[in-house]
């Protein structure tokens, strides 16, 4: 199958957010200092800039809980800065900057706390999930290893510990990382559904129609079990099943422009250019980025002997490639 057309579903935004306990320190003070204070001449002590410190960090937890995180990363800062040791300061700094796609600022973020905590496992899996989402795989996966090491039961980092490793061609080590997780939450479709996808890579479409199988027995309405189903009977050539599939799957979402647009393909096969031309038109509003759709529904509309719509679309398909160039 061409691998592009695989679709890999993971919780790729799912970083761990850990909030920092509210801590009370409680000190004693000397004679000499009661008498120092109540003559009105107090001074600043390290209390005073860890309790500072420690509003910052709250104001920053306030503000990432709000989808403010320019703002947050600015309150973790100040705050890191008069107690650099914080390591939930450094979590959060991290998962802030990855929300706002500043992988490298989060990847050095988390690589402080596991310098200070390296058995930490929350860190270990964010830290690969920035590289995971950075397309740094070979990472990723040295971290989610990591991560169950530590932690054997850490579900999440099994599904993205899978896909890395079947962006980078080690579907066997996917294919055995998807069973693992599989024996973890055996009840999950997605689990199934990926596990489908790294046969159907490895070229096992028997194996991988069984697991799309278990997925819809779970969720017969899950939209990408249906998809994946439909990609494999349209690689063995039964175009009408593939239709169907792309149908029931079209049920869960009707905007999926991937799904649309395949479906659009196999109309044109078929020669019901009606629906291909209005696959193809809503794939378009879905995805307009992919102009190749603006050649299809030129195509289609040149099979039915609709010459001038024809040229029209063919037209706009130029212009919108020589735009992109």
């Amino acid at each position: 199958m061409n691998r592009g057309k695989v679709v890999c579903i993971a919780t790729i935004s799912s970083f761990i957010i850990v909030s920092l306990l509210n801590s009370t320190h409680c000190f004693s003070k000397d004679d000499a200092v009661k008498k120092e204070n109540a003559d009105n001449t107090q001074k600043k002590s390290p209390l005073d800039s860890l309790d500072i410190a420690n509003e910052q960090y709250k104001q920053g937890l306030n503000y990432a809980q709000y989808g403010l995180y320019d703002e947050a990363i600015e309150m973790y800062k100040k705050s890191l800065a008069k107690e650099p040791n914080n390591t939930e300061a450094y979590k959060n700094l991290g998962i802030a900057y990855a929300q706002k796609c500043m992988y490298d600022n989060a990847i050095e973020a988390f690589q402080k706390v596991v310098e200070r905590k390296p058995n930490d496992v929350d860190t270990y899996y964010n830290l690969g999930a920035a590289y995971f989402d950075k397309g740094i795989f070979d990472k990723a996966i040295e971290n989610f290893k990591r991560t169950v090491q530590l932690n054997p039961d850490y579900q999440a980092s099994y599904a993205l510990l899978g896909i890395a490793y079947t962006k980078i061609g080690k579907f066997d080590d996917a294919i055995q990382i998807f069973k693992k997780r599989i024996e973890l939450t055996p009840n999950l479709a997605m689990a199934y559904l990926n596990l489908g996808i790294a046969y159907s890579m490895k070229g096992m479409d028997k194996e991988a129609m069984a697991e799309f199988n278990k997925a819809l027995d779970i969720d017969p309405c899950h939209e990408y079990a249906l998809y994946n189903m439909a990609l494999l009977y349209d690689k063995t050539g039964n175009v009408d099943e593939a239709i169907r599939y792309y149908n029931k799957a079209l049920d869960s979402n009707s905007t999926n422009s991937d799904v649309q647009y395949c479906l659009g393909k196999d109309y044109m096969k078929k020669k019901q250019y009606d629906d291909a031309i209005n696959a193809f038109q809503i794939a378009v509003m879905s995805n307009a980025g992919n102009i190749e759709i603006y050649n299809d529904i030129g195509n289609a509309y040149k099979a039915k002997g609709m010459v001038k719509e024809a040229e029209d679309y063919f037209s706009l398909y130029k212009k919108q490639s020589k735009a992109k160039k």
